[in-house]
């Protein structure tokens, strides 16, 4: 199967994680590894795939609390990696108070780790969502971003 570290953490979220799920448990993280493994994924990929997200919730790596009203300048190599559709789109997350500064620096320190060639809008939601999922006191936020993701738009009559 040629998929991609974002295919194994769309599968993982869609089929394993709940709000029990602790990929720190080996008892948890075995079955994980298992099912993916059935479901036809490489293990360097589940590795990696389990290893971000891990990542995301390292103390260590959070990122220092910004104020509403700064300005994000998207380095050269963000900019290549997102283009415009995908930084427009997570300017469009932060306009409507899905994506805070904090989480916004969360995902995009997300995208930086995962080490792929080019991120697409749909990758993005799905990343997003993962992000919004495993941060405490977001369930708002996530809620909106799963309702944007999945719930169809409206089509007012005039």
């Amino acid at each position: 199967m040629n998929e991609n570290i974002i295919d194994v953490l769309v599968y993982l979220f869609e089929n394993y994680l709940s709000e029990q799920t602790n990929l720190k448990e080996q008892y948890t993280k075995n079955n994980i590894y298992s099912g993916l493994e059935q479901a036809g994924f490489e293990k360097p990929t589940i590795d990696h795939a389990i290893d971000w997200l891990l990542s995301i919730n390292d103390k260590q790596h959070q990122v220092i609390n910004q104020s509403a009203d700064a300005i994000r300048y998207y380095s050269p190599f963000e900019v290549e990696l997102l283009d415009q559709d995908g930084i427009d789109f997570i300017c469009y997350l932060e306009s409507t108070g899905i994506l805070s500064p904090t989480t916004r620096e969360l995902l995009l320190n997300g995208l930086l780790n995962l080490n792929t060639d080019n991120i697409d809008v749909d990758d993005l939601q799905w990343l997003a969502l993962i992000i919004l999922f495993s941060q405490p006191d977001e369930e708002q936020a996530f809620a909106s971003m799963e309702s944007l993701m999945f719930d169809p738009p409206v089509d007012h009559e005039h």
